[in-house]
């Protein structure tokens, strides 16, 4: 191990905790009792072995875990079933990765091509046969992209394009120890905000092997995240020259690609029926007023956000005119409050409401970022609505998140209280004035009056756009 150990003991030790979860996991997946719940945390903890294996050249076990991070993330997509070769698979690997954790000073000379192969196998025997292409391993760059050469499949790389924004991350481990840091720590903070795709040890950059020092190391990380360059920069306390913001291009992925396809007809899920819903809100989505708070585990408990329509990302050409792609402002519409006011927000935005997780806050971010949450393996940001609408903060609020998908982005923003779903006709909306008040005009897709009470429609499209969250795009 030579280099790493003083990093890998810490390393090993959370390592070997992990492991528990995911062999709990995989025998749930064998016996049929496993949930979506559990597919996401096996899912989190091979990936946090895998990524902290890059970092400390445990090679065999980033290999090994990276390959049984292929299956289990087609399985959390629906794309594969659970079958017994697949668990089979899946459970021989682990046994091969417990062994090379039980003899990592050995790890070199353990064998995990017959793993290896069933992995393949039962991925091969489980997908059609363009997915299958898909999964493919391909080099991560064309060569005049310049970027460092990684190992990622064009099915994760292409949903993550879809999703958010792929980096390439340089890390230097004098960096690192500056900040009073071990890597591993390090790998916990970037994983807590996004997934590593994957992630090399830079010796050659060194020299010579035998006179470098440790601190002379770089880390080569490509990372996937739904956080912005200048964001992600200042939560890892980096300089943003030590990030670049990558495409499908630097892959050699077709744009078509990494574009979002339209989803079928849209099924809005915000929440359970409310047990009173008044006349207004008898569509079967209505959530409760007050949606109960979840359990203190960090993970909140629904089902998996899936794409849902919402209105055109303006910076993307629209295939027929631009009247044509503007929304209608009659629907259904979610609406909450904040202290006196009810706002509304388009139904088909809505992907869940939950209570208020555990965040991991995120150092030197806008005040209306408040963090980021771990939604069933997917980092979320969770905003705070107050903030981005220049309202003055209550006291003894128990707030509530809801999950929005805005173009193909997924975050989430804090609310006091969900108030009902209310079904609007197009002529009950009035334009929205010129408002003396903190709510700019640009952001109110209109008013309307509902039941005595004054209804203020956002426009989510422009009041969550980075730009006017405070950050570049």
């Amino acid at each position: 191990m030579g280099e790493f150990d003083d990093i890998i003991p810490e390393y090993l030790t959370e390592s070997r905790e992990l492991l528990e979860t995911v062999e709990s996991g995989f025998l749930a997946l064998e016996n049929g009792t496993a949930d979506e719940e559990t597919v996401h945390t096996v899912f989190r903890a091979i990936h946090s072995i895998k990524g902290g294996a890059g970092f400390v050249g445990l090679t065999k076990i980033e290999r090994l875990a990276h390959k049984m991070e292929d299956l289990l993330n087609l399985i959390r997509n629906h794309d594969l079933d659970p079958t017994p070769p697949v668990t089979d698979a899946l459970l021989q690997s682990l046994d091969v990765l417990t062994e090379l954790f039980e003899r990592v000073d050995e790890h070199e000379a353990i064998d995990i091509d017959g793993p290896l192969r069933a992995l393949v196998a039962a991925l091969e025997a489980g997908v059609d046969n363009g997915l299958r292409s898909q999964i493919q391993q391909v080099g991560a760059s064309k060569p005049e992209s310049g970027l460092p050469e990684f190992e990622v499949s064009e099915y994760t790389l292409a949903n993550k394009l879809k999703q958010g924004n792929v980096f390439f991350m340089r890390l230097e481990m004098d960096q690192i120890e500056a900040r009073g840091i071990t890597p591993i720590q390090l790998v916990n903070e970037i994983l807590s905000m996004g997934e590593i795709l994957d992630s090399k040890v830079d010796l050659p950059a060194v020299g010579d092997p035998s006179t470098y020092e440790v601190r002379q190391v770089c880390f080569n990380v490509l990372y996937a995240t739904v956080l912005e360059a200048d964001l992600l920069a200042s939560a890892l306390g980096l300089s943003e020259d030590a990030l670049r913001l990558l495409n499908g291009g630097d892959f050699g992925l077709s744009p078509a690609a990494t574009e979002a396809e339209a989803p079928p007809a849209p099924q809005p899920a915000p929440a359970k029926p409310a047990p009173s819903a008044p006349a207004a809100s008898s569509a079967p989505s209505a959530p409760k007023a007050k949606p109960a708070r979840p359990p203190a585990q960090p993970a909140p408990v629904a089902d998996s956000p899936a794409p849902a329509p919402a209105p055109a990302r303006q910076e993307a050409p629209p295939p027929a005119p631009i009247a044509a792609a503007k929304p209608s402002k009659g629907g259904e519409y979610l609406t909450f409050n904040l202290g006196r006011e009810t706002f509304g927000v388009d139904i088909l935005c809505v992907q869940e409401i939950i209570g208020l997780p555990r965040l991991t806050r995120l150092p030197r971010s806008p005040e209306h970022v408040l963090g980021v949450m771990n939604l069933r393996g997917m980092v979320v940001p969770v905003l705070d609505m107050r903030q981005m609408l220049n309202l003055a903060h209550g006291e003894g609020e128990e707030p509530v998140a809801v999950v929005l998908m805005v173009g193909e982005k997924i975050m989430a923003a804090v609310v006091d209280a969900v108030s009902d779903v209310v079904q609007i006709k197009e002529d009950q909306v009035q334009d929205a004035p010129d408002f003396a008040g903190p709510v700019r005009r640009d952001y109110v897709r209109g008013l309307c009056r509902h039941e005595q009470e004054m209804i203020i429609l956002l426009e989510l499209d422009r009041l969550l756009m980075p730009e006017a969250m405070g950050y570049a795009a």
